[in-house]
């Protein structure tokens, strides 16, 4: 039986696709790169490792240059908090499996800083017990290890452990931490279907308040 469910953050708990694509340009632009299509963004970024997808997209980048796109990107991610929305359902659900007894976390591939000004602006960072961003493991998903590190602090096991995402990032850093996985089914994503197999699909983050899993 779960006792905690770990979330991934963009895509799964706030409406932030707009608003990364627009933050990540003006990052680009700040540092001499050029801008980047929607179509470019949807396909190539959102939801991926941005080194490699960078390097993919606008050839080789150093280290440094990369540090300098983070940092621009995080500050004009502040700039746009206002307008992150979380989906619709999501603080119900939250406070539902708060009250329930559950363990609640974030796994993210973003900054630490950035999940919790993000989490805090939406009003929901009350209902998490922990949070894992980029800085917080030295492996990044798919790989198991944030995962894992997010239940191992919680005093949880694999068993225990539920982690609900949109890629099929989240679904093989799931499946590697040998935690039941959720795919939050959006319009960006159908094609996790073909390449993963999640344990369950949902359209709304309420589902998961549903007493069978499914």
């Amino acid at each position: 039986m779960p006792k905690t469910y770990l979330f991934d953050m963009d895509g799964t708990l706030v409406d932030t696709f707009h608003l990364i694509y627009e933050s990540f340009n003006e990052a680009l632009a700040e540092n001499g790169k050029r801008r980047l299509t929607k179509a470019e963004f949807d396909r190539e970024l959102f939801g991926k490792h941005i080194d490699s997808a960078l390097y993919k997209l606008i050839g080789p980048i150093t280290e440094k240059e990369l540090a300098a796109i983070m940092k621009a990107f995080s500050a004009a991610w502040s700039k746009r908090l206002g307008e992150v929305k979380v989906f619709k359902s999501v603080p119900l659900t939250l406070q539902r499996l708060k009250a329930a007894g559950f363990k609640l976390g974030v796994v993210s591939t973003s900054p630490r800083d950035v999940i919790e000004k993000t989490l805090e602006t939406t009003g929901i960072s009350k209902y998490f017990d922990i949070i894992i961003g980029a800085e917080d493991a030295a492996e990044k998903k798919p790989h198991c290890e944030p995962v894992v590190h997010a239940f191992n602090a919680l005093g949880m096991g694999p068993e225990e452990a539920v982690y609900v995402g949109d890629t099929i990032y989240d679904i093989q850093a799931g499946h590697s931490a040998g935690c039941y996985t959720v795919l939050l089914l959006n319009k960006y994503n159908k094609d996790v279907l073909e390449s993963e197999r999640p344990d369950r699909v949902v359209t709304d983050l309420s589902e998961l308040l549903e007493n069978e899993r499914k």
